[in-house]
């Protein structure tokens, strides 16, 4: 576990290095108040929007567990983190289009369109990786035999000696 932490911090040291530097030396200082505002933004984005997102599928998927069980949290889980960092991607294309861009030839897409099918793509693959999942384990997503998967006893331990 040490290890697995040191690393990280490693990393995410050479990340703030990496990222200073091409602050620095590639961006012009007139820009730096559009970075901070773009930097703030991202924290609001991610504070006010994608971890109270994060906390409710949680609470969500603890209540949901004995329904579509471990594998079906995971794919639900990551369906909607695909879907979210797609549409971060998408709203602010959708914004621009709306406004209207100073160049006719920057924003040609239907981006609000496009949202729309990449969502209903994470959805359908979802459904599929379950289903799939179901099918290869012999058993309904519900259990073994269709109801809800009960609970592990209080103070039970897997281990058996």
């Amino acid at each position: 576990m040490r290890a697995a932490r040191a690393t990280l911090i490693v990393l995410g040291l050479a990340g703030l290095a990496t990222g200073s530097f091409v602050l620095l030396t590639d961006v012009a200082p007139p820009q730096y108040p559009g970075v901070v505002l773009w930097v703030l933004g991202a924290i609001v984005v991610h504070d006010g929007v994608i971890a109270p997102l994060a906390v409710a599928v949680g609470l969500g998927a603890a209540r949901a567990k004995g329904v579509i069980g471990g594998r079906g949290i995971a794919v639900a889980q990551a369906a909607l983190l695909v879907g979210a960092v797609l549409t971060v991607i998408a709203v602010p294309a959708i914004v621009a289009s709306a406004i209207g861009p100073r160049n006719p030839t920057v924003l040609v897409g239907t981006y609000a369109l496009s949202l729309a099918v990449a969502w209903a793509l994470v959805l359908v693959t979802a459904g599929v990786a379950l289903a799939v999942g179901a099918s290869t384990t012999g058993r309904s997503p519900r259990g073994a035999r269709g109801r809800a998967a009960q609970p592990a006893e209080p103070g039970a331990d897997a281990r058996t000696n």
